[in-house]
C-alpha cells in the first residue's frame, strides 16, 4: 500500500471490526478466558507513535506464515492474568492452542482498537478483495489532503488489473483518526457543544439583565454618591469589582460542581461511548470557562453604564426609584427579555426533539420479544477446528444444554444483535430477476447463519413456512429463510416468495420460510435478513443465545459446566441479555437527551428569574400609580395584565425568534433524529407553551403580590 500511496509515512492494517476476533489464553494453571485481539500488520504502534512499555515492537518478520507465533499484552491483560510480572517478556502461552511468545506489554494508554487485549500479528493474506480490513495510516507533513485522491487512484488500478475482485464503484474512504474514535458522538458533541453555547448566553443575558436591575433601583444611591464628588468612572468601577467578584465565586462554583458531574457522568455512561473513560475536567476548557466568566462580567456593565449615560443628577435626586422606569432601561429589559426567552426556547425545542427522537428509538419494534434471552460469545477455537468439528461441537454441546430442565430454548447465530455496526453483508438477488440485474449492482442483506430453534428462542416471529431442522444437511437441497422486507420483493412481482429461490453468496437457495423484520446493527437501521442453517455454510456461528426458566447467571454457570464437560480448552466472553444489548444501543442518544435536558432546565431557570426582575422593578417603578389604581378601585386581574402584558409581548416576540433558530440548527443535525423531523411540531409547541407557562408564572407573581397590598403604604412611602 505505501508502494500505491507514497504520502504514507507508516501505515497498518487491523479489522474493520474487533468483535469475531478473540483468542482464548491459557496461561499457566489458570483457567482458558476469551480475550478480544488485534491481528495486525508490523506498523501498527509506529502509526499511533506508541512504544512498548517493555519488550520490542513487532516486526515485519513477524507477519511471515512461517514465522515463529508472537503477542503483546495490553496493560490491564498484563496486570490481571500476569500479575503485572516485568519478566513475562519471552514468556510462551496458548492461544486457540498454538504457542505464542510474548515480546511486549504496551502501556496504560493504549487501547486502540477500543476494547483490545491482544495484539498479534496478521499473517500475509493473499486474498484480493477482502472488505474485513482497514488501513490505519500516517501521512507525512503536509500531504494529508492529498490522501482521499491517492486512495481513489489505488481502487482504480485494483479494478483494471483484478476486474473480477473489485468493482469499479469502489472508493477509499480516508477518515482522520478522531473522526474515527468519536464516530457517530462527533454530531452529538456538536449538538451539546451548541446547547452549551446557547446556555452560556442565556447565562449573560440573565447577569446583564438582573445588573441592570440592580443598578436602577440603586439609582438614588449613585446620584447621592455623584452629587458628594464621586465620577461615573468611580461608580461603574465599584460595580465593575462587584462582577468581577461575582463571576470569580461563580467560576469557582461551577469548577466544582464541573469535576463532581463530570465523574458522575463517566460512571453513569456506558462503556461504547467513545473515550469517556478519560472524561475529566480539563485545564485549558477550565481557563476557557474563566475567561469566559470574565468577558460576561465586562459585557454585564454595558446596561449600567447606558443607563448611567447623560441622566440629569437633579431629576434623579428628586425622583428617585420611579425613574427606574427610564426608555433606555426599558428597552434595555425588553431586549433581554427578548434574547433570554429565544434562547432558551430553542434549548427547549432541540432537548424536546431529541427526546421524541429517542422515545421513538425505545418504541421501535426491533423484531425480538424475549428480552431475558442470555447471549454470550462462544467461538470454537483451536488448531485442528474444521467445519465439521464445528459442527459437531455446537451439536453436542446444544444438545446437552437443551437436556438440562431449567432450559426452555438454546441455539447459536453467527453474530448476535446489536453487537456492533459491522456484520456480514450478503448481495442477493431473487431468481427471477437473475438474468437481468446487473451483479455490480445488487442489493445487500444482512446475513446469519443459525441453529434450529434460534428464532423460538430470541423471540422473532415465524410469519410463514418453516424453521431450519435435521432436514437440512449438506447432502439435501440448500435453503434459506428471508425476513418481510426481503419477501416483499417476490410478493411486488406476483411471486409467492415460499415457491421462489434466491441467489446468495454463489449459491441458490430454496426459500423455505418467513420471519418478522429484526435490526442486528443498530436500533435506527433497518435491513433485510438473510438466514441460512449452520449445517449448509461454512460461516461458523460464534455466539449461544438460550432461555430458562432460571436467571440468566444461572443459566451462565449451566453453560460453564457444559462446556468443560465438551471441551475445557474453550472460553466463553461477552455475556449479557437480549434487554442489555437492545438497551446499550440507544445508550449514547440517552446521554445526550439527559444532557441537553438539563440545559434546558438551566435555561427555564435563568430566563424565569430574568423575566421575574423586569416585572418587579416595572413594579418597583410604578408602585404608586398601582396603589393609586386599587384606591381608586381597578380590580386585580386588569393590574396584573397591565403589569406583566408588555414582558410578555417580548416573551411571545422571543419564542418565534427562538423556535426558528431551533428548526435550522436541528436541520443541521438532522442525522441525531429518527422518526421525527428536524422540525416537528410537538417538540415546537411544546418548548413555545412551556415557556410561556414560566414566563406567566414569573410575572404574575410579583404583579399578584403588588396587586394584594394595601395601597395606603404605598402613597405614604417616598
Amino acid at each position: 500500500m505505501r508502494a500505491n500511496i507514497p504520502d504514507l509515512e507508516h501505515v497498518a492494517l487491523i479489522p474493520a471490526a474487533l468483535y469475531g476476533n478473540g483468542r482464548v489464553l491459557q496461561a499457566g494453571t489458570q483457567d482458558p478466558v476469551q480475550i478480544e485481539t488485534c491481528p495486525t500488520t508490523a506498523d501498527l504502534f509506529r502509526v499511533l507513535k506508541t512504544k512498548p512499555e517493555l519488550g520490542r515492537d513487532f516486526e515485519t518478520r513477524d507477519e511471515d506464515p512461517g514465522a515463529a507465533p508472537v503477542v503483546a499484552l495490553s496493560d490491564p491483560v498484563w496486570r490481571e492474568h500476569f500479575n503485572a510480572r516485568r519478566d513475562v517478556v519471552g514468556q510462551i502461552v496458548r492461544l486457540n492452542g498454538i504457542g505464542h511468545t510474548i515480546i511486549a506489554v504496551m502501556p496504560p494508554e493504549m487501547n486502540f482498537p477500543k476494547g483490545v487485549g491482544l495484539w498479534v500479528p496478521l499473517k500475509t493474506d493473499l486474498r484480493r478483495g477482502a472488505t474485513w480490513l482497514i488501513a490505519v495510516g500516517r501521512t507525512k507533513p503536509g500531504t494529508a489532503a492529498k490522501l482521499q485522491q491517492a486512495a481513489d487512484r489505488t481502487f482504480q488500478r485494483q479494478y483494471s488489473a483484478y476486474p473480477n475482485e473489485y468493482t469499479p464503484s469502489q472508493r477509499g474512504v480516508v477518515t482522520p483518526l478522531p473522526e474515527y474514535l468519536t464516530g457517530a458522538s462527533r454530531s452529538q458533541l456538536i449538538i451539546s457543544l451548541a446547547a452549551s453555547l446557547l446556555l452560556l448566553l442565556s447565562a449573560c443575558v440573565s447577569a446583564s439583565n438582573l445588573f441592570l436591575s440592580r443598578t436602577m433601583v440603586r439609582r438614588r444611591e449613585v446620584a447621592t454618591r455623584v452629587s458628594l464628588g464621586a465620577t461615573r468612572g468611580q461608580i461603574l468601577g465599584q460595580f465593575s469589582v462587584e462582577a468581577l467578584l461575582a463571576s470569580t465565586v461563580a467560576t469557582i462554583a461551577g469548577g466544582l460542581i464541573a469535576a463532581v458531574l463530570i465523574q458522575a457522568l463517566v460512571s453513569w455512561a456506558p462503556p461504547d461511548i467513545p473515550r469517556i473513560e478519560a472524561a475529566q475536567l480539563d485545564p485549558g476548557a477550565l481557563a476557557f470557562a474563566a475567561t469566559v466568566a470574565l468577558l460576561a462580567a465586562l459585557a454585564c456593565l454595558i446596561g449600567p453604564a447606558l443607563v448611567l449615560q447623560g441622566h440629569n443628577l437633579d431629576t434623579m435626586l428628586r425622583e428617585g426609584v420611579r425613574t427606574v422606569g427610564s426608555r433606555t432601561g426599558r428597552r434595555l429589559q425588553n431586549g433581554f427579555v427578548f434574547a433570554q426567552s429565544a434562547l432558551t426556547v430553542a434549548i427547549l425545542a432541540i432537548g424536546l426533539m431529541l427526546f421524541l427522537s429517542y422515545l421513538a428509538m425505545l418504541h421501535t419494534d426491533l423484531g425480538f420479544a424475549h428480552r431475558d434471552t442470555l447471549t454470550l460469545n462462544l467461538a470454537l477455537r483451536g488448531p485442528n477446528v474444521s467445519i465439521d468439528t464445528r459442527r459437531k461441537f455446537y451439536r453436542e454441546l446444544l444438545d446437552r444444554i437443551r437436556s438440562a430442565p431449567e432450559v426452555t430454548n438454546a441455539a447459536a447465530v453467527l453474530l448476535r444483535p446489536f453487537e456492533g455496526p459491522i456484520g456480514w453483508d450478503t448481495e442477493y438477488v431473487p431468481d427471477f430477476e437473475a438474468a437481468t440485474r446487473d451483479p455490480n449492482k445488487l442489493t445487500k442483506a444482512n446475513f446469519e447463519v443459525v441453529t434450529p430453534g434460534y428464532f423460538a428462542t430470541i423471540g422473532t416471529a415465524l410469519s410463514a413456512g418453516r424453521d431450519f431442522d435435521d432436514r437440512d444437511t449438506t447432502r439435501s437441497d440448500v435453503v434459506a429463510i428471508v425476513s418481510e422486507s426481503l419477501a416483499k420483493r417476490y410478493r411486488t412481482a406476483g411471486r409467492d416468495p415460499l415457491s421462489q429461490r434466491i441467489f446468495t453468496f454463489g449459491k441458490s437457495r430454496k426459500i423455505v420460510g418467513i420471519t418478522a423484520d429484526a435490526r442486528y446493527r443498530r436500533v435506527v437501521q433497518s435491513a433485510d435478513n438473510v438466514y441460512v442453517p449452520y449445517t449448509q455454510s461454512n460461516v461458523p456461528t460464534n455466539y449461544l443465545v438460550l432461555r430458562g426458566r432460571v436467571t440468566a447467571s444461572e443459566l451462565l454457570a449451566l453453560v460453564r459446566r457444559t462446556l468443560k464437560q465438551v471441551d475445557p480448552s474453550q472460553a466463553i466472553a461477552g455475556e449479557a441479555t437480549l434487554g442489555q444489548m437492545i438497551d446499550s444501543n440507544p445508550a449514547g442518544s440517552r446521554i445526550n437527551v439527559s444532557i441537553l435536558m438539563l440545559f434546558a432546565v438551566g435555561a427555564v431557570v435563568l430566563a424565569a428569574a430574568g423575566i421575574h426582575s423586569v416585572v418587579r422593578e416595572s413594579i418597583t417603578a410604578r408602585a404608586k400609580e398601582i396603589a393609586l389604581r386599587i384606591a381608586l378601585g381597578a380590580s386585580r386581574a386588569r393590574l396584573i395584565r397591565q403589569t406583566t402584558g408588555n414582558a410578555l409581548l417580548f416573551v411571545a416576540a422571543g419564542e418565534l425568534g427562538g423556535l426558528i433558530g431551533a428548526v435550522f440548527l436541528t436541520r443541521a443535525a438532522s442525522g441525531l433524529l429518527y422518526g421525527i423531523g428536524p422540525g416537528d411540531p410537538r417538540a415546537l409547541l411544546g418548548a413555545a407553551a412551556l415557556m410561556l407557562l414560566v414566563a406567566v408564572t414569573a410575572a404574575i407573581v410579583p404583579a399578584g403580590i403588588a396587586a394584594g397590598q394595601d395601597p395606603r403604604g404605598a402613597l405614604q412611602n417616598d
